[in-house]
């Protein structure tokens, strides 16, 4: 294990582990805040709703940000992965000049195929909320024939631009950007990024099914307002505001 310290966060790199998710959540005590745990290989990752995320291909990023701000109460904790999505697509397009779009909340798309995962779990403590684990997986190196395995849509950097690149440098170069904004996110919310998000979301206009854990509706997708939330109208023109789910398009 390397503990490489970084301007405003440090990055804590692991050979080999379960989750970096799991990791930061069990050892989230000892763990400052800005910490970024990184491996080049997990051998349990994880999605929401307890999706699996393949990690055979050891040259991905896989990685979880531990965030314990001081001011929890007003911490904008809902709209965290909304926001390392937008960093994402800022990344993807400056990098690779990729046109990234999003699949609400949080899941990012080339073409309508998925690239990258991003997945929040909160660290409560006698009833109250102490920190916050956000983890990333974004396809790098994937091969065709391990995507081929995959029960979704996913492409990689690999497969869309056919050079391999240098997981860490990549990673470096996601975290700068993280965090050159991240105190303004704090400060101001979803309101920062919602301009921004909205223009990504290429399903809003559109007929659209929400799935939850045990249930699928339809709606028609309207906006996302100031709170990150998503707009519906269902069949009977009564909107519906939409906290959690998936958009399937």
């Amino acid at each position: 294990m390397v503990n490489q310290v970084m301007s405003k966060y440090s990055i804590i790199t692991l050979d080999k582990v379960s989750s970096t998710n799991s990791y930061a959540l069990e050892n989230i005590s000892n763990l400052a805040d800005r910490t970024v745990i990184y491996t080049p290989h997990q051998t349990s990752g994880r999605g929401r709703y307890n999706r699996v995320w393949v990690s055979d291909d050891s040259e991905n990023i896989y990685v979880s940000f531990v965030l314990k701000p001081e001011e929890i109460d007003n911490f904008p904790f809902v709209n965290l992965t909304q926001y390392l999505s937008i960093i994402l697509c800022r990344f993807l397009e400056n990098e690779f000049s990729l046109t990234p779009s999003i699949k609400w909340p949080n899941d990012i798309l080339i073409d309508g195929y998925k690239i990258s995962g991003i997945l929040a779990e909160s660290f409560m403590q006698k009833n109250e909320l102490k920190g916050v684990v956000l983890g990333l997986g974004l396809n790098v190196n994937l091969k065709k024939e391990t995507i081929e395995k995959i029960d979704q849509k996913a492409v990689s950097l690999f497969t869309l631009t056919g050079c391999k690149y240098a997981p860490k440098v990549l990673l470096e170069k996601i975290c700068n950007m993280f965090f050159k904004d991240y105190d303004a996110f704090i400060s101001e919310g979803f309101k920062l990024i919602q301009e921004e998000y909205i223009k990504k979301c290429s399903f809003l206009g559109k007929n659209i099914t929400i799935k939850g854990f045990d249930s699928k509706k339809e709606y028609f997708a309207e906006d996302i307002d100031e709170n990150g939330f998503l707009i519906t109208k269902d069949n009977f023109g009564k909107k519906n505001k939409i906290i959690t789910g998936d958009v399937l398009c």
